[in-house]
């Protein structure tokens, strides 16, 4: 079994952990289904359409211990390295709109947002991936200093993937495991992001891009 079916599978296996490790007294969990989209970064500098990708979807799985995620999709570039980041939000509310935005996430403190690495992944010939990931109660490591997660039923979740480009052996396993791996100065960063997230990862020779986006509203 190669090494990113192992991660595959092992992620699967963390995220059905939250169903079958709830006592049996707990409230059922938190499980939806939404559709995936493409990021608007790929629809305004690579022309991609708005709306829904047909035949992709995520799906979430929440309880009081954590929240997981198994994303499915297609039409990713074959060959090309990708990352899936985890956006959790534990406090919707304190977003200025609906869904919470970029500036919401990274700039405003009130609405106690993380952003955290969740799985990565090299596409194959039919541009198709699975990412699953996982996230329990507490402290959580990631762009934003000293944060935790502590809202499961009632947070929003974005799953954003990023392109690393093609993959370049010299650059793994980083493009698949940082947000920076393999990508390059003149990479189209927002400039809203914080250098936490710049530094995280060897740069390469690679255009980087936020390609894909599945976002859960509560």
């Amino acid at each position: 079994m190669t090494r990113i079916r192992r991660t595959i599978v092992l992620g699967l296996t963390l995220a059905l952990a939250l169903i079958t490790a709830a006592p049996a007294h707990a409230a059922p969990p938190r499980m939806e289904t939404t559709h995936v989209g493409w990021h608007m970064q790929a629809q305004m500098l690579d022309g991609k359409p708005a709306g829904a990708i047909e035949g992709a979807t995520a799906r979430l799985v929440a309880t009081d211990a954590g929240a997981s995620v198994i994303l499915r999709t297609h039409g990713l570039e074959p060959g090309h390295a990708y990352t899936l980041w985890y956006v959790v939000i534990n406090n919707p509310e304190a977003c200025a709109g609906t869904p919470c935005t970029g500036p919401d996430i990274l700039l405003n403190p009130q609405v106690d947002a993380q952003v955290t690495f969740g799985a990565g992944t090299v596409t194959g010939n039919s541009g198709r991936a699975t990412f699953a990931a996982h996230m329990p109660v507490g402290p959580v490591d990631g762009w934003l200093a000293d944060r935790t997660f502590h809202n499961p039923r009632g947070a929003e979740y974005h799953f954003v993937i990023n392109d690393h480009g093609p993959k370049l052996a010299a650059h793994m396993p980083g493009m698949i495991h940082t947000y920076r791996g393999g990508c390059s100065d003149d990479s189209p960063f927002p400039p809203i992001f914080p250098d936490t997230a710049l530094a995280d990862g060897e740069p390469g020779p690679n255009r980087c891009l936020l390609t894909q986006v599945a976002i859960f509203q509560p």
